[in-house]
């Protein structure tokens, strides 16, 4: 890709120079700010949103402590970025104390220890998701330290309890700003924890910029012939993308398409050990399976090029608090579709809601109503049409540019406790 991993072009009122790929131009603002990132899933890089933002900070004279459970997702080497794991033992600590026994003075007690032994000084601490929340909270209570949560996952009193909830709305009455991807997630966020509304903001899930294509491609590295269209499964390799079901369906697709099965770490092989056997007449045929692993979310040229349409997936199997009501009300939270779309690939998708409603109203791919469709869909895909369609409603839409100056004028009023930015509307 042009850009690099971390490179953008600067058509956004240079609001980020970068120089070289995992360096970051500084530029007049200097390092003179610090700030927290608490995320435990730990993907920093495979997070369209929270790299952007991360990108952001650091292109603006942001320090950033990454607080994270190890994890497979890569964690390259980046200026003015330090990463912060948590031990082992201690984050199973923590997620017994959190989200089982809940009780906010006994995280403020383990997070006091992390205060005198780990932390610094911050300007400003970036909760993500709940247990990223309750740790900045309970810093923020030892501290006085600003926080603000952005948020990709929403628990569910419903699915848990009230009393596994109760600690995560108490870490949110001090918020100074909360972020999520569109109105029916924030209705839900607000109502599960009785949040402000004056206090959030709308950033759909989604990269910066347009993607460009590089020359070299994983479809040619795979050996796919160029008569071939592609689809391409990508991403989390799991029953609630329905990727069994997917996979399956291209055993019966028409015979000018064949499918891409990209795990979003490298690991497809690993991930489809069940399905190896049944799979093995078509490997190579009409399937193909990919080890690539990019090192970045925003630097997908190489797995995306040349690929005609991208298959997202999803449905709630109930079988842990994110795996439920949190994909029934989807919204614009899919990195997976933002990041096809931001390629210009137009996608196929299910009865997912907001997305599907704005992929039939734009044109941007097509919704079937289960995997087994796919197939027949794909013999009146249009994917040169829908393709454009696709770079359109990116750039109108989803682009993190469209919301990156508000966003951060919001968190410099989190951080400073003043608008820094008269004339600004919440959105």
């Amino acid at each position: 890709m042009a850009e690099g991993c971390c490179t953008y072009r600067t058509g956004l009122g240079g609001l980020f120079r970068h120089s070289s790929p995992m360096s970051i131009e500084v530029g007049k603002w200097g390092r003179d700010k610090r700030a927290l990132m608490i995320h435990a899933d730990g993907n920093l890089f495979n997070n369209p949103t929270l790299k952007c933002v991360a990108d952001m900070m650091l292109a603006r004279g942001y320090e950033i402590d990454f607080r994270y459970p190890r994890s497979e997702a890569p964690m390259p080497e980046v200026d003015g970025l330090h990463y912060l794991p948590f031990g082992a033992r201690l984050w199973r600590l923590k997620t017994i104390l959190f989200n089982r026994l809940a009780v906010f003075p006994l995280a403020i007690c383990t997070v006091l220890l992390e205060k005198l032994f780990l932390y610094r000084k911050y300007d400003l601490i970036i909760a993500v998701d709940r247990l990223g929340l309750i740790e900045a909270a309970a810093l923020s209570a030892l501290t006085g330290t600003p926080y603000i949560l952005i948020s990709f996952e929403i628990m569910f009193a419903s699915e848990t309890s009230n009393r596994v909830k109760r600690i995560e709305r108490k870490a949110s009455r001090n918020l100074a700003l909360w972020v999520i991807q569109d109105e029916e997630r924030a209705a839900c966020l607000q109502a599960e924890n009785e949040l402000d509304p004056k206090k959030r903001m709308l950033v759909p899930l989604a990269s910066l910029g347009m993607g460009t294509q590089a020359g070299q491609r994983l479809r040619d590295d795979l050996g796919i012939p160029k008569d071939k269209k592609v689809a391409i499964l990508m991403g989390s390799i799991a029953d609630w993308a329905m990727a069994k079901e997917v996979i399956i369906s291209a055993l019966a697709w028409p015979n000018d398409w064949v499918l891409i099965i990209h795990d979003r770490y490298g690991l497809t092989e690993q991930r489809l050990s069940g399905l190896m056997d049944q799979l093995q007449p078509a490997l190579g045929r009409n399937i193909y399976i990919s080890h690539a692993a990019a090192d970045a979310v925003d630097d997908m040229s190489r797995i995306l090029g040349g690929v005609d349409a991208g298959l997202a997936f999803y449905k709630p199997v109930y079988i842990g608090p994110y795996l439920g009501k949190n994909l029934v009300h989807l919204g614009l939270a899919s990195g997976k579709i933002s990041t096809c779309l931001r390629y210009g690939v137009p996608v196929v998708t299910n009865e997912i809601g907001l997305y599907a409603q704005k992929i039939r109203s734009f044109q941007l791919g097509d919704v079937v109503a289960t995997p087994e469709q796919i197939g027949q869909c794909l013999s009146a895909f249009k994917p040169e049409t829908y393709g454009r369609n696709a770079q359109v409603f990116f750039s109108r839409e989803l682009d993190f540019g469209l919301y990156a100056e508000m966003l951060w004028a919001r968190m410099e009023v989190a951080r400073t406790g003043h608008d820094l930015s008269a004339g600004s509307k919440q959105t």
